[in-house]
């Protein structure tokens, strides 16, 4: 009984003893647990606190400038855009600080100064300046430009801002235009034309050592882009001109350190190439064609005079009278309604396509003291008809466009004109000379007739015609049209 006592006593204390053991283990692990929670927590308190002050001291450094004095802000970056791009501006409102997408300053309606005179305001400015140190004012450097919605009122004596502007000395930063418009205007303050730019950097290619400004602008209606290039170690300036919509090219490269400038134009114009050649004195220029026989003239800048002949084997009567043309849009900017330009131009073409049998074009454009004029010009129909343009004005009307003259048609062989347009023979008169006069609608495409004679006489019957043609707005819509309306005009004729 004792024994069986003892033996059980033993295994109790046993148990007691492996109860303590895991008692012990477990505990061990409860500590172990809660000290790893205690630890993580410090550990993401220290690495948040040190997130949070890298950030308050970074967001710090970038705000400096918000506590810098704002008349000094704006006479420091005066200073060093006169210095770095040697544009002279006027601050007319105070400037702002922002941080996004990089440090910068802005202004309102600040203006650009040239010889003491605005040129422009630059409706929304910005300076972006660099990283480097912003501790103090006098060491902040102002990196690149922009100049957002600016509006420049140019003459010929401010040109030289822009050619400043590709001399500057190379840094890496640059000049932004965006929707910005350029009037340029005479001494008088007469609008000659305006030119939109819709994108427009300046920048130094470092790896090509020139200035460069790419520019995509539109002028009379007409997208462009050009490219211009100066290579200050070779002392040239290289120009590149494409127009999609004219289908024209136009490269040529510059010395401008010859007191005599000479060079040559390379054109691509309606898929045709053609070089150009020419000679700037100081107060005029020479150009012409490589044999001098497809086009030579001249200008004189002082007072401004152009004179000068082309002459092609054919040209298409769509690139010249089309809506779109760039003949039109240049009569419909008005740039030519202008006191001050004085043109003699003479065109003559052997063929005119797109308008059948028509040949032998000479062209007189005229341009005094504001009146434009295509007087004396003349054309043939085959070798059967003399058409001559006795009197014409371009005259601007109440947002019209109006060509305004007198036509003189000799007859050389009619039976010939008749047959090619099937006139039946019992209309077929005896005509030696045919004069009326016409106005000509740019705008509309539309022919309105007036005062018509037949061999130095009037008659009542074609007359009746003519203004039936002029009240009912017709117009000439194609071969067709027109051939109707000439069939019809000689069977009106009374004879």
């Amino acid at each position: 009984m004792n024994k069986i006592n003892l033996i059980s006593k033993k295994l109790k204390q046993r148990f007691v003893s492996i109860n303590n053991l895991l008692e012990n283990y477990f505990n061990k692990l409860n500590f172990l647990k809660n000290y790893s929670k205690k630890n993580n927590i410090l550990t993401n308190n220290k690495v948040f606190f040190i997130l949070s002050a890298g950030l308050i001291l970074t967001l710090s450094y970038f705000l400096l400038p918000t506590i810098y004095n704002k008349d000094i802000a704006q006479v420091e970056i005066k200073n060093q855009i006169l210095k770095k791009y040697n544009i002279e501006i006027k601050f007319n409102e105070k400037i702002r600080y922002g941080l996004l997408p990089k440090p910068h300053f802005t202004s309102k309606n600040l203006s650009i100064i040239n010889n003491e005179r605005e040129i422009a305001i630059v409706q929304n400015f910005k300076a972006f300046i660099d990283f480097g140190n912003f501790f103090l004012i006098d060491k902040l450097e102002i990196n690149d430009l922009v100049l957002n919605k600016t509006d420049f009122n140019l003459n010929k004596n401010d040109l030289f801002f822009f050619k400043r502007l590709l001399q500057m000395e190379p840094n890496d930063n640059k000049i932004i235009l965006k929707k910005s418009n350029i009037f340029f205007k005479n001494l008088d303050e007469e609008l000659l034309f305006l030119n939109k730019i819709n994108n427009s950097k300046f920048y130094f290619d470092s790896y090509n050592l020139e200035n460069v400004l790419n520019s995509k602008n539109e002028i009379f209606n007409i997208p462009y882009t050009i490219d211009i290039k100066n290579n200050k170690f070779q002392k040239n300036f290289t120009i590149k001109f494409n127009s999609k919509k004219i289908r024209l090219n136009i490269e040529s490269n510059t010395n401008y350190e010859d007191l005599i400038k000479k060079g040559r134009i390379d054109l691509l114009f309606v898929n045709r190439d053609e070089s150009l050649f020419y000679e700037i004195n100081k107060n005029s220029l020479n150009f012409s064609s490589i044999d001098k026989k497809k086009f030579n003239g001249y200008f004189d800048f002082k007072p401004f005079y152009l004179e000068a002949s082309f002459n092609y084997d054919g040209i298409s009567a769509k690139d010249i009278l089309k809506n779109d043309s760039i003949l039109i849009e240049i009569f419909k900017s008005e740039i030519l309604n202008n006191e001050n330009l004085n043109v003699n131009i003479n065109l003559n073409v052997n063929n005119i396509t797109n308008i059948d049998y028509l040949k032998d074009l000479k062209l007189k454009l005229n341009l005094d003291q504001g009146n434009i004029t295509f007087s004396k010009s003349r054309v043939m129909w085959k070798d059967d008809l003399e058409i001559n343009l006795k009197e014409g004005l371009l005259n601007y009307d109440q947002n019209e466009i109006l060509l305004i003259g007198k036509l003189v048609i000799n007859a050389k062989n009619i039976e010939n004109f008749y047959k090619s347009f099937q006139i039946k023979k019992i209309h077929r008169k005896k005509i030696d000379k045919l004069e009326f006069d016409f106005v000509y609608n740019f705008y509309k495409n539309k022919f309105s007739f007036d005062n018509v004679k037949i061999n130095s006489t009037s008659d009542a019957k074609l007359n009746q015609f003519i203004d039936n043609f002029n009240s009912a707005d017709k117009k000439f819509i194609n071969k067709i049209s027109f051939k109707n309306f000439v069939n019809n005009f000689f069977s009106s004729y009374a004879g």
